[in-house]
């Protein structure tokens, strides 16, 4: 799919719409590049690193790489075949030129001396004598330093820093034009090619990757491994090049060291211009483990599913038998919530944040992510080893010993805790997906207790969860608000999406929280912070999927169709979506937003499999 817009290729205080941006990546770490040509955000070596690039953040002072139009263009782009490798086509008026941008991905047989990170940005000249102009900024740790550059030969710029070195390469001769700042123009003629390559290396001797045919060799490479991944996807079912983007967005954010996903490839995007709910999604958060790993299982991702499941019980060896609310990369936690300073924020919008303060937070909705996370992986194949089934166990004690307890929720609302209803239907799926478990010989238990505490727990949450006064379920026990993470509620089987409680429920959180097919996650006055926050995306899906469930298939069907209708030409999605303008607000893109639909699109699948299977 493609989308026409005017470029602005000068824009010295100027921030593009965050649906502007394209993600590329090499699932190691990933860039954004808005329609005009300009990179606005890249982390070196690691997602949660320091940016060398984040005009996203600060455009005066964050630094970009710019490779476009010298002048206003008319510009669409796509993303090749189903791959993260994005083509812009650039239409002035004196030619046409095309950039195709990418991150060489780590491929054995394609030689050992090859640096950590790479962008590459091939141009091509199509139509005409186009001029191409070029601006490279880099503003290290997060803008904090200016670089010193050094010409190194005379297509090559260099930046060091102690381990670490980058490398500008570029077919187009720069200049530092000024301090820290290399340009440089070129007219082309048609059929005309230029290369530009920044590559980085940490902790080994700096090297010089070649350009030319190898560059092209790498582009070949990259486009055949995307197009293996989206060979064993054999989902025909509704929405499915939008599924299959999902997909490859939520690939583009597995750290293929690890096997974690990240929540979000930015932080500090807004989720109120000018406000200050900015927050740092770099990390991987347990709350998301299912929807995620059933995403991979479901579409036959049986090797990054496997990976994000051997990460998960890396990561939660490390705090066992509780879990922490995230985790690096690495399977750490414990990570600070530091502000940054250097950087004004998009659109002005401080603070701009490195962590997450939820670290210190109690979320026991964690272990039912976790535990049907397994349950999911165990399905489609995945075994457990004796280690492995020794910590769901311990897992499974924490739950029968807590569950009772009020904990910060889903949403991580400040002030005291409550006894958070989803939360409590989380910890009852944490045991439903431990008795499958047992039961299915993955796990050698007595299932037997932990149903007894199973039932209990739905017990306790159809009793004090239902507000007779609302003719609802709420968001906490005795209180009086509602929670769209409630829809979920048959989706985890702890009540059947027909029950007429289920049913009253869904009715007030459309005639509460319902904004066209969007949804907010509560009303604007619960968590007592200020500003008024958008519709949360993935609400909208978890509706959908609640339609599907319902055997309401044509609404769920429309719903769905008018959430993508919101989505940026590429068919990404950030966190939120502002009701009154349609602006994509918050961190971009959003893996729960992603997994949200992948989520939807196979429930309402299943149910046209159920439907037709029981009339045919």
């Amino acid at each position: 799919m493609e989308a026409t817009a005017e470029n602005l290729p000068r824009r010295p205080r100027g921030y593009r719409p965050i649906a502007d941006y394209a993600i590329i990546g090499d699932t190691l770490t990933m860039a954004l590049i808005a329609r005009d040509g300009s990179l606005d955000w890249l982390c070196l070596p690691d997602p949660d690193s320091p940016s060398l690039f984040a005009a996203l953040l600060d455009s005066e002072r964050g630094g970009r790489f710019f490779v476009g139009p010298s002048a206003e263009a008319r510009s669409t782009r796509c993303y090749l075949d189903h791959s993260a490798v994005l083509r812009t086509r650039h239409e002035t008026s004196d030619g046409v030129f095309e950039v195709t941008d990418f991150m060489p991905l780590a491929l054995e047989g394609m030689g050992a001396l090859r640096p950590a990170r790479r962008v590459l940005r091939l141009i091509e000249a199509v139509e005409g004598r186009p001029e191409v102009a070029i601006s490279i900024s880099p503003r290290p740790d997060y803008g904090a330093r200016m670089p010193k550059l050094r010409r190194l030969g005379r297509l090559a710029w260099s930046q060091s820093d102690g381990r670490m070195f980058t490398l500008f390469q570029s077919e187009i001769p720069l200049d530092e034009t000024e301090i820290g700042t290399l340009t440089g123009r070129v007219r082309l003629e048609r059929g005309e090619k230029r290369q530009i390559s920044l590559s980085y290396t940490v902790g080994d001797p700096g090297i010089v990757p070649p350009l030319g045919a190898p560059a092209e060799a790498d582009l070949r490479a990259t486009l055949g491994w995307w197009r293996d991944l989206g060979a064993e996807i054999t989902y025909d079912g509704p929405f499915r090049d939008a599924v299959i983007r999902s997909l490859i967005t939520l690939r583009l954010m597995t750290f293929s060291q690890s096997g974690a996903v990240l929540a979000a490839a930015t932080s500090s995007l807004p989720e109120t211009i000018g406000g200050a709910r900015n927050y740092d999604y770099r990390y991987c958060w347990l709350r998301d483990a299912s929807f995620v790993l059933n995403a991979f299982a479901a579409l036959h991702q049986t090797d990054v599913a496997g990976a994000f499941f051997r990460w998960l019980m890396h990561a939660t060896q490390l705090t066992a038998p509780r879990l922490g609310t995230y985790y690096t990369v690495f399977g750490r936690t414990g990570v600070t919530q530091t502000e940054i300073e250097t950087l004004e924020g998009y659109r002005g919008s401080a603070p701009v944040y490195r962590g997450n303060a939820a670290t210190t937070q109690l979320q026991l909705d964690a272990y039912g992510s976790v535990m049907t996370a397994v349950a999911a992986y165990a399905s489609h194949g995945g075994r457990l080893g004796r280690s492995e089934q020794r910590r769901l166990r311990g897992m499974a004690r924490v739950v029968r010993r807590d569950w009772t307890l009020p904990d910060d929720g889903l949403w991580e609302m400040p002030g005291p805790r409550v006894h958070n209803t989803y939360s409590k239907v989380m910890c009852w799926a944490a045991l439903d997906a431990y008795v499958a478990l047992c039961h299915g010989g993955h796990i050698g238990d007595d299932p037997a207790p932990w149903e007894k505490e199973r039932n209990r727990i739905r017990e306790n949450i159809l009793q004090h969860a239902w507000n007779d006064s609302r003719q609802a379920f709420t968001g906490a026990y005795g209180r009086d608000w509602l929670d769209a993470s409630l829809t979920l509620m048959p989706r985890m089987g702890i009540v059947a999406a027909d029950d007429p409680r289920m049913v009253a429920t869904y009715e007030r959180l459309e005639e509460e929280l319902g904004h066209g097919a969007q949804m907010r996650r509560y009303a604007e006055d619960v968590d007592g912070l200020p500003g008024r926050e958008g519709t949360f995306t993935v609400c909208g899906f978890w509706a959908a999927d609640y339609l599907a469930r319902r055997g309401d298939l044509d609404a769920a069907e429309a719903r769905i169709a008018e959430m993508l209708s919101h989505a940026n030409d590429l068919h990404l999605m950030a966190e939120e979506l502002d009701p009154e303008t349609g602006e994509q607000l918050g961190n971009f893109p959003q893996g729960f937003s992603h997994a949200g639909l992948i989520g939807a699109a196979l429930a309402l699948y299943e149910a046209r499999c159920r439907r037709e299977e029981a009339s045919g």
